[in-house]
């Protein structure tokens, strides 16, 4: 059972405020996450630009008044959203990346969207045991052997 403390948190759509919070979460974290999670430079410009985007999702995740995790559903120019997710360093492996991630997952079947893909190193076993939980499925791998890329069919959900 987690204390209230745990337990008191929301999720909602990014704002433009958010900007300096996503910055100083992504510059914060540790190196071997930087290597997995990468999908877009971390420099203010653009995560104020993620911040206005109309054409992609993106999230965040707060305990109390702390931003705590960020998630996204980016189309990339194609019709399904690939589907990335991170927790602040100190904030992970106390369920936070589950609880966003399943929140993304709805928002995307919400959105109407049939299917979620993305890809994720083969050495990051935690990541892939979230995701493996919430459904999605190993479907191939990169060209470079180094990911596996995985779907998730909302239909099924």
């Amino acid at each position: 059972m987690k204390n209230k403390q745990e337990v008191d948190f929301f999720i909602r759509s990014i704002e433009e405020n958010d900007a300096m919070d996503i910055f100083n979460l992504l510059n914060d974290l540790d190196e071997k996450t930087k290597i997995f999670f990468h999908p877009h430079s971390f420099d203010f410009k653009t995560i104020s630009n993620i911040c206005r985007s109309k054409t992609d999702h993106y999230f965040v995740i707060f305990l109390k008044d702390k931003l705590i995790g960020y998630s996204f559903l980016r189309l990339f120019g194609y019709e399904i959203p690939s589907f990335g997710i991170v927790i602040r360093r100190g904030y992970t492996e106390r369920g936070y990346g589950t609880i966003l991630s399943r929140w993304t997952i709805s928002k995307a079947k919400e959105l109407g969207y049939k299917k979620v893909i993305l890809k994720t190193y083969k050495e990051n076993f935690h990541a892939q045991k979230i995701y493996k939980r919430i459904g999605f499925k190993i479907v191939g791998e990169s060209e470079d052997k180094k990911e596996y890329k995985m779907e998730l069919n909302l239909q099924n959900l």
